[in-house]
């Protein structure tokens, strides 16, 4: 017992240590070895000689975790057997720490020391700043990876993890820059990651196809794609203060709730199905043929990151239908492509009903494929 009834004993180098699991030795652990299963290959081909990794970081301690594990590992036999009929050997571990991540992509990982790594699929929670969450409650993000140790052999990452997608690029200098990296861009329900498991959904980009085109091939992977040239969101050059005396009006008409900034309004628009969406409404000068000085009034809706899990078919669903809005991309601080929904007409001359007319109708637009990538309500 300490002399000092406010002292606290901490163990030699625990003053220093980040906030997480703690090992009382340095051989501890915090996860279970058992929850790792190797399954050898039953046939030959592109993958003789690799391995394929699921790794789960969902925490044990969290029932609720538990249960979205259970979800997600009931729907990847298929691919365990596809893998295993071309050579591979697949590991899936149901408890994953960043230091199984680490060896995982080094190729060091427990029964698949001799073999090269070819891919990994991680599915856990996801950090806003791009971190993954592992099964001890740790944090791993890419500055936790040394890219010199990662084998060359790595082609495919899919990073199951809310925000992490929007990440990808860090993600990829931290991988050693070669393999292709897919994950979310943002927040989304477990249905729509069980969906992305499911063999059988229609019109989408699943892992089966990710597998498919990129492990049973030895075709290469595409070059990072440079985004340096987008436009940045068209809010960044507009001003709210035209829009002062009709912004009352719009919200009224639309029951929106609404805030003022310096360059814009915001309007959280109700929809059907208890569902809303943010628009964000401003003025800007038109700067195209015939437009150019013509103060308009634009509107622009955020529907989430750009990742290799949107297809242009996704993108593009419902574009043709007459209507006021378009689907666009900008750029983002993260490098990748902010995909968004916008609308632009002259202020002079349209009424407040009109300028509703476009809002609601933006609102709906974005508001609808976000919900057909992503599974959520996060506009």
């Amino acid at each position: 017992m300490s002399e000092r009834a406010d002292e606290v004993f901490l163990p030699p180098g625990w003053e220093n240590v980040r906030n997480g699991p703690k090992r009382w030795t340095d051989d501890g652990r915090t996860d279970d070895p058992a929850a790792r299963v190797l399954h050898p290959p039953t046939g030959s081909g592109p993958g003789d000689g690799k391995s394929f990794l699921f790794l789960f970081g969902f925490k044990t301690g969290s029932g609720q975790d538990r249960a979205m594990l259970a979800e997600e590992l009931a729907q990847i036999d298929d691919d365990i057997e596809t893998l295993r009929a071309a050579g591979y050997t697949v590991v899936v571990d149901t408890q994953a720490t960043g230091d199984d991540l680490r060896e995982a992509v080094a190729g060091t990982g427990a029964g698949v020391e001799e073999l090269v790594p070819a891919g990994i699929y991680w599915s856990s929670h996801g950090g806003a700043d791009g971190s993954l969450e592992c099964c001890d409650g740790a944090m791993i993000s890419p500055d936790g990876i040394d890219p010199s140790t990662v084998s060359a052999g790595l082609r495919l990452v899919v990073l199951g993890a809310c925000y992490v997608g929007a990440y990808a690029p860090a993600w990829r200098t931290a991988l050693g820059g070669h393999p292709l990296i897919a994950g979310w861009g943002r927040p989304v329900t477990i249905e729509r990651a069980v969906q992305f498991l499911d063999a059988e959904r229609k019109n989408d980009i699943g892992l089966d196809d990710l597998i498919e085109r990129w492990l049973l091939t030895d075709d290469p992977i595409p070059a990072p794609v440079v985004t340096t040239g987008l436009s940045p969101a068209a809010v960044t050059g507009g001003r709210s203060g035209p829009l002062k005396r009709r912004i009352p009006t719009i919200a009224a008409q639309l029951g929106a709730e609404w805030e003022e900034y310096d360059t814009h309004y915001e309007l959280t628009v109700p929809l059907p199905e208890d569902r809303s969406h943010l628009v964000r409404i401003f003025a800007v000068e038109g700067a195209e043929p015939f437009i150019e000085g013509v103060q308009l009034c634009g509107m622009e809706a955020e529907v989430g990151p750009l990742s290799m899990l949107i297809t242009p078919e996704q993108l593009l669903a419902g574009a043709a239908r007459p209507g006021y809005g378009r689907i666009a991309l900008v750029s983002a601080d993260t490098g990748v492509p902010q995909v968004v929904a916008q609308s632009f007409t002259p202020l002079a001359g349209a009424s407040s009903q009109q300028l509703a007319a476009h809002c609601y109708h933006l609102a709906v637009s974005a508001d609808t494929l976000e919900h057909r990538i992503f599974g959520g309500d996060d506009g």
